[in-house]
């Protein structure tokens, strides 16, 4: 399947609607940047500077349920930007706490999230 900038807003409002992403109080897919790369090592990436980017490799997202779970993903890191938890540490104590809870809503591997 190819993914577009549109296809990544829909699993992003997808996802914002159901829990945990529902009461983390985070941005509608309107007011997020979404972007599709060639990157053969990023699967994906969160970014934030004037505004929330999440960006997704065409050449590493091939089937809809990584393209789910690799969303969900960036949507925790830009979670931890919205209630302030980030930390230099991508993967942090507060990261990890919040994925464990969006695994268990939506039966994703923790070990492989």
């Amino acid at each position: 399947m190819k993914f577009t900038p549109g296809i990544l807003r829909a699993a992003y409002d997808f996802l914002v609607t159901t829990p945990p992403f529902r009461r983390w109080n985070l941005p509608p897919g309107e007011d997020v940047d979404f972007k599709v790369s060639k990157d053969l090592v990023c699967i994906g990436t969160y970014q934030t500077r004037d505004d929330h980017t999440i960006t997704l490799s065409a050449a590493r997202v091939c089937h809809t349920a990584t393209l789910i779970v690799t969303m969900a993903h960036e949507m925790v890191h830009l979670a931890q930007v919205e209630d302030g938890s980030v930390t230099r540490t991508m993967h942090n104590a507060a990261f990890r706490r919040m994925a464990k809870v969006v695994c268990r809503h939506h039966g994703f591997d923790p070990l492989e999230f």
